[in-house]
Parts: C-alpha cells; structure tokens; sequence
C-alpha cells in the first residue's frame, strides 16, 4: 500500500503527465483529487492551496523533488508514462536531486559560535551571542517552528538581503545597521557574499561561506523577549520571522525557549517567476502589531537604508483618522462618515480655491502622520534626512499588511516635503509649478514636480501635491495570510481581456449604464450579473483577469457585506465565497470594489472581504477605498486605471497612480482614497 507521501507524489505526477486531469484540477479540483479515495485529507489541503497552474505545480514539484523517474505507483488504473528525456534530465544523474535550500535560524554563544544552541536553551543576562541564518540543508539545532525551504528557480545570481530588527528590549545588536546578504549560485546552493559579522574562533571556517552571524547581546533583566528577522529581495519584504528568546539567570531546560516562526509571508516558496516580476522597490515598510499596545514600523530602502520606529495604538488610531478626516471634508464637506444625504463637493470644472483648500488641509494632517513617525525613528536625525532623500523620487514602495493588523495606515495621505505646521492653513499656498502644470497639456507624471524636482520643496509654506506618496509613487499593500498562495506580481492573459461585473441596480446610481458602456468600448470581453446569486455563479466560472464590482457596500451586524442588484436584496458577504466553493486557480483575478455611498465600512472592517478574496478564492489583490466614495470618483477612476492596467500593461502600482494623476489633473484629489491590497508590481503577462 501506498505510503502518504507516495500517494501525493502520484497525484502531482499525474498532473505533470496529463494535461487534460491538470485542467480538470483546475476547474474541478475536489472532483479531479477524488480520483485518489487514499489520498491524506491535509494532503489534497496543501495540493489545492499551492498549485494554482502550470507553473505553481512545476515548483511544487521541484521543492518537493518529485520527478516523473521518481514515482512508481499507479491509481486507478492509470500507468505511469515513460518519462521524457528533459524530465529525465531534470532529475539528474542516477536521479540525483537538487540540492536542499532549507532556511535554518538559531543562537549560538560568541565563544562557540558554531554550535548553535538547542531550542530548549534559554540565554544568560547580560551576555553575548550570535543569531544565526543559513540556508542549505537543514541545520541541526535550529529554532524555525516550521522549516522553509526555497525552491530552486530563483532569478540566476538572485540575492537575498537579511536584516534583523530588535525591540529595544532584552537584546541589543551590536552592529545594528549591518546587512547581511546571501546568493544564489549556479549550481543550486546558497552562499553568503555579504557577512555581516566574521568569528574568528570558528572551529570550521568555512562555515562563513554559507551562514550568516549578526552579533548581539542580552539585556540584565530576565524575562521573554522578541525579534525580527526579515528576508528581502530588491528592497520587497519576503518573509518575516517573529523570534521568541527567554533570557534566565539561572537557565532551566524548557520547551520553545528558543523560536523562530514565520508571521509575514509575502512568498512562501520564494518562486523564482514571482520575484522577477516585483521590480525594484524604493521602501519597504512592515507594520506590526507588537501585542503590548504599540505598532512597529519595520523600515527598509535603497541603499540599505534599515531602521525602525514606533507607536501607541491609540495615537496612530487618532493620526488615521485625522487623515481620513481630511478625505471626507473633501468629499461631503464634513470629517463625519458618511450618512445618506451628505452631497458630493467636487462637480464642476477646476475650482482653484476648493483644491487649494482641501490639498493644504490633506497636507497639514499626511505631514503630521510622516513627522510622528520620522521622529520615533532610532539613531541621529540623518536617519530622517536619509529617508527623506531616499524618497525624493518617484518609485515602487511596499507596505506589508498583514492579515490580522487590526489598522490599515493611509499610505497615500503621507506627505513628507517640509511644512511649517505651526501656522494656521490660510498662510499656504500651493505651488505655481503644479497650478502651471494643470493647465498644460503634459501629464502630471511627466512634470518637474511628480519627478522630483518641484522647485517649491524646499518651502515649507507652499503645498505641493507631489509631497504626497500617493502620488509621487507606486504604492502596494499585499495582505499576507498563512493559508493563502504567495501574492502574484503577474496574471496570466489568455486570450482577450476579459472583466467580469457585478453591479448594483440602485436607481440612484445615474452613471452606471454609461460608465458600462465606456467600459464595453474599450474593448474588454464582458461577463455580467446584476443581482446576489448570478455574481455568486458567474464567479464560480469565470477565467477574467478583473472580477470588478460596482455596488453599495456596508456592516450588518458586524458583519461587512456588498449590495448587488436591487437595494434590500441579498448580501454579498465574505461567507458565500466559501459556501459556494469559489476558487480561482488557472487565472488569479485582481478583485476591484468600487463601493458607492458605503456606511460603516471602514478598510480594517473591510479586510474581512479582502482577506477572503485572497485566502479562500484566491485572487491576485483586491482594490478598495479608505472613505466611501460618489459615482463621479468611481466612474473617471476606475474606466482610467483598467485602461492603464489592461490595456497599456502598466503595473498596478503605475496604474493606481495615473488614474490618481489624471484626476488631479482635472483639479480633484481624491484619487488618494483607492487602497491596492496587492503588490504594485502586479501586471498582465
């Protein structure tokens, strides 16, 4: 009989071997893996959450050194094919398989630094130690609670930077700003070209060829204490690890004294397509809920720029809500959430002193955000400076949001040239280069302002449009969730674009029937449903590269919802997506939500809904709003970014950011409302 994994090892051969059972899969995945009765139910768990098409089974394959050569049991029937002369290849002489690529973290005493400490070994007050990182076979002693290995089509001579982030608390590092960095080579293995630090008392000193060590030492006081350990590839946040330590006088034995487990996972399997479709990313950011009231910004840039910096709950809850405030007294006129009623402020053509108003008021409350942050940064003020400098131009900025952050930070709303904050707004002005620009014919991307070169920066009594990161870079907010697939930077066209729609058939939305027929004009193959039940069938089909819903949104009974069809029919809710089994595998759909006069839905009440679309159907991202938004927002925005997004092929970052721009353009700011869960990276292949 067939062991677990060898049964499992079929299954994946299978799919290798037969491509029709591979689409069956992919439609019908229960039915497909019914054909395996003795397959371990956690098994077909993990085969339906990893393989999503042809190139995710590839690499499940390949981590799990399944080959065809390698798989000699049949079920149902069905024979094993002769393997091809590339497969055969693939596995290697006499089946020799590709080396083991295994992350393996620990602490070992600076004495003896290469032995690392068992897991059941607390450390001593006041004492130094190495922390450890390697990645090769596994290391006996290692802490991670759930070893991870990577895959072995990573990007030819791809490096990887490791970075490690204390809490100020029970460990201090001594060579704080150093950047440790490993690469892949040729041949498969993982070598350090970058050592952070280099014992000299190795008893093997090879050993620095492929582990890192990053000198620290313990606090005085005993006590449970805390780490992070990220990983980094072009400046995107990969992986975080939450290391555990307990520091004891007189240390005793003790189960998980020592532990390293992965609570960030942009990539769980390190895909080596998925990274070289990230791009370059200017800043990444992690915020971390540090479970005693305070958040942690994890900061890390070009030039290895590494810091961090924290905050109360409570005061950012409060600098959140003043940029929210902002946005809503420049939608409806009032910083209260919407109610029915409240009438929209921005029709007409450009009205300079409604802009200049409300991008003044945007300004005061995004540069109160970046100045409370930069100011809890560690070390010098030159840190602050640095990080200015670093974003001075446009790029891509990564904001890692993970599945239980319970605040969701106004990214686009941070504005960080120099205000002199203490006057009162009616001494601004806002810059005459940008007012110039709005009424030439050049888009604002292509301006001296939006490149980073606003004659006005230096003024902190001029407001500049472009001191706003939303739109001055390419912003994403991929949610992480340990039970969902690695976040795509790329979906698969096949064939023509194809958006599948799900509207509400409020009469009070005037715009929609011509916002439909724009849309229909630019070419995009067309799936509707304009009520519950049909946008819950045709999602449980469709293959579009955009599931796109234009509708009411709200919370009843804390529970967030979409309204479809007629107002006071059924709800869309996060719930009906797992009830009817609704999981995109072939095509990983980026989830568009453009909600009209919203109540109560806030993006932390929203992340329900998010987390859903990308944990149980799957999808590539979702794009949401911080505030609720009117027809003429959601109509100009949305027809603008598809444009740019699945016609021109630009990123979603870019995407995001010239719709913003061409509604400046127009003279209204509020393209900052839109919140892209998904790397900005993401594109059309």
């Amino acid at each position: 009989m067939a062991t677990g994994k060898e049964m499992r090892n079929a299954v994946i051969r299978r799919m290798l071997q037969d491509i029709d059972y591979f689409d069956w899969f992919l439609n019908e995945p229960d039915a497909a893996l019914a054909e395996f009765p003795d397959l371990d139910p956690r098994d077909a768990r993990l085969i339906k959450r990893d393989i999503t098409d042809r190139a995710s089974l590839e690499d499940f394959a390949k981590r799990n050194n399944i080959t065809v050569a390698s798989v000699h049991i049949s079920n149902g029937g069905a024979q094993p094919a002769k393997p091809s002369v590339d497969e055969m290849e693939e596995a290697g002489p006499e089946g020799e398989s590709v080396p083991q690529r295994v992350v393996s973290t620990g602490f070992a005493e600076d004495r003896k630094p290469d032995e690392p400490l068992t897991p059941e070994t607390p450390l001593l007050p006041n004492e130094g130690y190495y922390f450890w990182f390697e990645v090769g076979d596994p290391v006996a002693g290692s802490i991670e609670a759930t070893p991870t290995a990577l895959p072995d089509d990573l990007p030819p001579k791809a490096k990887l930077q490791v970075v490690l982030y204390d809490f100020k608390k029970g460990l201090q590092q001594v060579r704080p700003d150093d950047v440790g960095v490993i690469e892949i080579q040729e041949d498969g293995t993982v070598k350090v070209v970058r050592a952070v630090a280099e014992p000299t008392n190795l008893a093997d000193p090879s050993l620095l060829e492929r582990r890192l060590f990053f000198p620290v030492r313990t606090q005085p006081q005993n006590g449970r204490f805390q780490l992070r350990c990220n990983i980094y590839y072009q400046q995107n946040l990969l992986q975080s690890r939450l290391v555990t330590f307990y520091v004891q006088t007189a240390p005793r034995r003790m189960r998980n004294a020592l532990i390293s487990e992965l609570d960030y996972v942009l990539s769980q399997s390190f895909n080596g397509r998925n990274l070289q479709g990230m791009g370059d990313t200017k800043l990444s950011i992690m915020l971390n809920d540090n479970g005693n009231g305070t958040h942690g910004f994890r900061f890390f840039g070009g030039a290895e720029f590494k810091n961090d910096a924290e905050l109360g709950e409570g005061e950012l809850s409060n600098l959140i809500e003043m940029a929210r405030g902002a946005l809503r007294k420049a939608a409806w006129g009032d910083e209260e959430p919407y109610k029915a009623g409240k009438t929209y402020r921005y029709t007409g053509g450009l009205n300079e002193d409604r802009l200049r108003g409300d991008l003044v008021t945007m300004a005061l409350r995004g540069y109160r955000f970046y100045a409370t942050l930069i100011n809890r940064l560690a070390g010098s003020a030159d840190k602050a400076w640095d990080l200015a400098d670093l974003m001075l131009t446009p790029g891509q900025v990564q904001i890692a949001a993970k599945q239980s952050a319970r605040l969701v930070i106004p990214a686009a709303m941070i504005y960080d040239y120099p205000l002199d904050d203490g006057l009162p707004s009616s001494k601004f002005s806002v810059c005459d280069t940008f007012l110039q620009a709005l009424k030439g014919d050049t888009p604002l991307e292509e301006t001296a302002c939006f490149k980073g070169e606003c004659p006005s920066h230096d003024d902190d009594t001029i407001v500049c449009p472009s001191g706003f990161w939303g739109f001055r870079h390419s912003l994403g907010l991929p949610v992480t969730i340990q039970e969902a697939p690695d976040a795509p930077s790329t979906i698969q066209l096949e064939g023509n674009v194809t958006l599948a729609v799900s509207v509400s058939t409020d009469p009070n939305f005037k715009e929609r029937p011509s916002h439909e027929q724009r849309l229909r004009a630019m070419g995009f193959e067309w799936e509707y449903a304009d009520n519950r039940d049909d946008s819950l069938n045709m999602l449980k089909k469709t293959k579009s590269e955009v599931v796109y819903f234009y509708c009411h949104g709200g919370l009843q009974n804390d529970l967030p919802y979409l309204s479809i069809g007629q107002p006071g029919s059924a709800r869309f809710t996060s719930s009906n997506l797992f009830n009817k089994r609704i999981r995109w595998r072939g095509i990983r759909p980026l989830v568009f939500i453009n909600g009209c006069h919203t109540t109560q839905l806030s993006p932390e009440r929203a992340m329900d809904l998010v987390s859903a679309f990308v944990a149980t159907s799957q999808a590539a991202g979702v794009v949401g709003t911080e505030i609720t938004i009117f027809e003429p927002i959601a109509t100009g925005f949305a027809e603008d970014c598809f444009r740019r997004f699945l016609i021109e092929k630009q990123t979603l970052g870019e995407s995001i950011r010239g719709a913003r721009l061409k509604m400046l353009k127009e003279g209204n700011p509020l393209g900052l409302v839109y919140i892209p869960y998904a790397m900005a990276g993401l594109h059309l292949i």
